[in-house]
Formats: C-alpha cells, structure tokens, sequence
C-alpha cells in the first residue's frame, strides 16, 4: 500500500482524477497509465500495458514490473522480463540497497536527488537515461529511462526516488501527454472533482484545511449547499465544502 500511495499522492495533491483499473480494462480513454511496482502480471495484462503505449499512451513505470507471470513464475530471458522491449533495457543485476544507505541521482538538467532501498543495474537498448547514479559502483549507469515506443512513450524507475523528485518526473510527464488539469495550482490541501450530466458539470470542492480559506475559479454557475450564484470565482472557507453547477465544458 506504501508504494501504491507514493504514486497516487502527486496526482491528489496537484489535483489530477485517478482511476485505479486492472490492465484487464478497457484502457482507451486514458493518456497516461501509471503501473507502480506490477511484480506479477498475466500475459494478457503484460499485452495490454503493451499495447497502450503502441497505440500512444504514455506508460510511467517502477521498478521490479513484469518479473513472474500469473503462475508466479520468473519470465525467461533476464530481467525485467515482459516488460523488456517495452523500457528499452536490459536490468544485468538487481541491486538492492544496505538498510540505512542512500545514493545521489542526478538529472540530465543537473538537478540531483536522493534515492535508497533499491537500485537496478540497467543496460541500455532503445531506452535513454533522464537521470543516472551519481556515485557509487553504480556510478553514470541509468536510473531512470526514457523509452519511445510505437506512437508512445514510457518513462521507468529504477530506483526508489525521493518523492519531490518522483512527483517531478511523474508530473512532467502527465503535463508533456496533455492531460487535462483544470484545478492546477489549487494547494494540495483541497479536494477537487468533477462530475458530469447530459447538461451540466458539477464541481465538489471541499477544502481540508483548519484555518486557512481557499478562492476558487469557477467561472459563472449555481453554490448547491447555498443556493447562491457563484460568479468568476467562489471561496471555500476552512474544513468547508461547496458544490458548484455550471454548464458542461464544450
């Protein structure tokens, strides 16, 4: 749950909609597909992840993905197994860190951050380096790999980042595939949704902070738990709500 929850607190936070689905679902309606550490994962899954990123998805991937399949099995011809070809690298060695040890990344930009608890010795194929191991045996070997793939792309973690650092990546790539965001610089602490009838949207805002009130921009519609209308922008007061309807986006 730990490493689930590492994932989906970058798109709580900057406000983007989440569903959680099996590869199994329909996966068409989708622009980016996050698949947080999938250890095991059938051959129809395996086929599916494929084939959204052939088709032009965007596919950000961590590490320990694809190694055994639904029999728990370990998938021939090396790590990481089914999803090879899909990464663009060959893992030559898991590499698991000491307890209490920490390694330095660093960014094609410059930028650094810190890592620990895995690493994974990567051989390069089609895939290139956004960030290599700064020091250590390790050293100038990739951490995180960037992969074109069909009309996609796929992003992989080799290491376990630290969050700031994770959510960059994470976030960059959501931005770059063009999903939608429409509460973006909204502070994390309210919650933002959507939902949607044949006429109308409906905004549930519902802010989670103690003390401090937050202005939201909604354009022109109606404050349900008011009556009042909500006209440029409406304010959620501290550990408030609001649910504003407004006509459907075009």
């Amino acid at each position: 749950m730990d490493t689930v929850m590492r994932h989906y607190r970058p798109l709580w936070e900057h406000h983007y909609a989440a569903d959680v689905v099996s590869p199994h679902s329909d996966l068409s309606p989708y622009k980016v597909l996050v698949v947080p550490n999938a250890y095991l994962m059938d051959d129809e899954g395996v086929n599916a992840v494929t084939e959204f990123a052939r088709d032009g998805g965007t596919v950000v991937m961590s590490f320990f993905s694809g190694v055994v399949d639904a029999c728990n099995r370990v998938r021939p011809d090396g790590y990481p197994g089914a999803f090879r070809r899909l990464i663009g690298a060959k893992i030559d060695e898991y590499w698991p860190a000491r307890p209490g040890e920490r390694f330095t990344v660093e960014f094609t930009d410059g930028r650094t951050a810190t890592a620990d608890w895995w690493r994974e010795d990567i051989h390069l194929e089609t895939g290139t380096a956004l960030a290599t191991y700064a020091d250590g045996l390790l050293a100038g070997r990739a951490a995180v790999v960037a992969n074109d793939f069909g009309a996609g792309r796929v992003v992989y973690f080799a290491t376990l980042l630290e969050q700031d650092a994770f959510d960059r990546v994470l976030i960059g790539e959501l931005t770059a595939a063009g999903v939608d965001n429409r509460f973006d610089g909204l502070p994390a602490h309210l919650e933002c949704a959507v939902r949607e009838d044949e006429r109308h949207e409906y905004l549930f805002l519902l802010n989670h902070d103690a003390e401090a009130p937050v202005a939201v921009p909604v354009g022109s519609g109606t404050d349900l738990l008011t009556g009042r209308s909500a006209s440029g922008e409406i304010t959620v007061p501290p550990l408030g709500a609001a649910v504003v309807r407004r006509a459907r986006r075009a």
